[in-house]
């Protein structure tokens, strides 16, 4: 029996209020989120939820400035029928599209970003689920919104995602810390979608390189250069005041020093492209408002969701790890590296993988220390935009064509001394793993220094460049920092002639 239904195609205008701001918006209609989102599109939102056709729309509220910057960001709840049964379809949305402000995108780069978490979508995850479909978890890795549709052509780009805040989920607030509690279920959640790659790679490992091919570096590469390297500087000089004003003349202060020079950004190309056997697809982009989480009635964190994906990459699982942790637990750091593997190894193991050679615990804390070092270029970024006030926001839809990253994230050294301590913190973590380990970020940095200077004032042959470095006390032959060393040395010294 085909149902007969009243198509309610003229809902399109919708008073919208701002969770934070109270702001009204009228006049909303599919095409501020992109003349490629049509009706078309919201019948196939409806076919992927069960339906068959779709019967009406509404926008919801707003979101506060600040919390996209690569793209607007929309509420959406479309309604529609499956025809054969009766049954109404209700699916609610955050839909992110590309900005209408030109200039914003160029700042930003929406469009490659864009391209690249639509295509975690439209092939990683597919890909991840046909693996654990043909290995049948008990437990399938599901901890990401459900993707209904996207568009991506460069200038019309959007992407419809679940709105999983009708579950209970949600985002901490920007400026504060979060619980141990949620940090040790975001590091299980987190050792569980990293699982999922180990164990592909050890059983298919074929078809996880192609899969992997889909995703594009987007942030660390010598084409984005001179996109970031100005803000990159302004970072450097709020870390280093936070530093020296919170461990004046101590060790922390040396190594923050010789870590945020120039070469700063080769040693962040150099921790990318890495790859070894712990390379995964990486979330990219792992601080805290990305990890949303679910309580309890009685207020206990039960779940985790992770989102935006813009930045993954074929890269070390370490850089996820040091990025997350860095900024945030110093002395619960074991016990979050030891929740991590015991997740990861359970979700190898289940889908039929061999854990410990897939992620020996030596080879993970090996890794994490090698690695280590990219939780501190990352949070230099993070950790000072997270600390932003609300009214500090510029009006990203102001921007104009002059401006460009650095102008838009003019970011200053804090005068509030909790918020330096935060980031001073990262640091004396650093040094405190730097201790324990084999690998000395302050001797790393201290002779990447010192090389970069020579290399100024001097020409070296190539075969005068080994030898120096082979005469360099702390680098062993068998240490994988030689070949980052030697990368961005020649590469500095003869403009990537090989």
């Amino acid at each position: 029996m085909v149902w007969q239904v009243q198509r309610n195609v003229a809902i399109c205008a919708y008073s919208l209020y701002s969770m934070q701001d109270s702001v009204v918006v009228f006049d909303m209609s599919l095409t501020d989120i992109s003349k490629e989102f049509t009706e078309i599109t919201l019948t196939e939102i409806i076919k992927k939820a069960g339906g068959s056709i779709y019967t009406s729309y509404k926008f919801g509220k707003t979101f506060k400035k600040g919390d996209s910057y690569l793209s607007k960001v929309f509420r959406l709840s479309v309604y529609g029928l499956n025809e054969d049964n009766g049954r109404t379809v209700e699916v609610h949305l955050i839909v992110k599209a590309m900005p209408q402000n030109m200039a914003r995108r160029a700042v930003f780069r929406s469009a490659d970003f864009f391209r690249n978490e639509i295509n975690f979508y439209t092939y990683v995850i597919p890909a991840w689920e046909q693996f654990q479909k043909r290995h049948s978890p008990q437990r399938a890795f599901r901890e990401y919104p459900i993707c209904y549709v996207s568009y991506c052509d460069g200038e019309n780009d959007f992407i419809a995602l679940e709105d999983v805040n009708v579950f209970g989920y949600s985002s901490p607030i920007r400026q504060e810390c979060i619980s141990l509690e949620e940090c040790l279920l975001t590091m299980s959640t987190l050792g569980r979608f990293h699982g999922i790659s180990l164990a592909f790679n050890e059983l298919e490992p074929e078809k996880f390189e192609e899969t992997c091919k889909y995703l594009k570096e987007t942030y660390f590469a010598e084409k984005y250069r001179s996109w970031y390297k100005d803000f990159l500087k302004c970072a450097s000089v709020v870390a280093r005041d936070a530093v020296k004003q919170t461990f004046p003349a101590t060790k922390c202060e040396t190594i923050a020093d010789n870590f945020l020079q120039e070469n700063l950004y080769d040693d962040l190309i150099s921790l990318v492209s890495t790859r070894s056997k712990l390379s995964v697809v990486t979330h990219g982009d792992c601080w805290t408002p990305n990890f949303l989480t679910r309580c309890s009635p009685e207020g206990r964190v039960e779940a985790v969701i992770m989102i935006d994906f813009q930045l993954a990459r074929f890269a070390s699982l370490a850089l996820d790890i040091s990025f997350f942790i860095q900024s945030l637990r110093d002395s619960h750091y074991e016990t979050l590296l030891k929740t991590y593997h015991e997740s990861a190894s359970k979700t190898i193991c289940a889908l039929g993988a061999d854990s410990e050679k897939a992620l020996a615990w030596s080879e993970l804390t090996k890794e994490v220390k090698n690695m280590g070092r990219f939780g501190c270029g990352m949070g230099i970024e993070s950790l000072p935009l997270s600390m932003i006030e609300d009214g500090e926001v510029k009006d990203l839809d102001e921007i104009t064509a002059d401006k460009t990253l650095s102008d838009i994230w003019n970011i200053k050294p804090f005068k509030d001394a909790r918020k330096r301590q935060r980031i001073a913190d990262m640091f004396k973590h650093a040094v405190d793993l730097d201790s324990q380990s084999n690998v000395r970020l302050v001797e790393f940095t201290d002779t990447l220094t010192k090389i970069s200077l020579l290399l100024s004032t001097v020409q070296f042959r190539k075969h005068s460049l080994i030898i120096l470095l082979t005469k360099i006390r702390f680098v062993s032959r068998k240490n994988c920092l030689v070949h980052e060393l030697l990368a961005i040395i020649l590469k500095r010294t003869f403009h990537g002639s090989k």
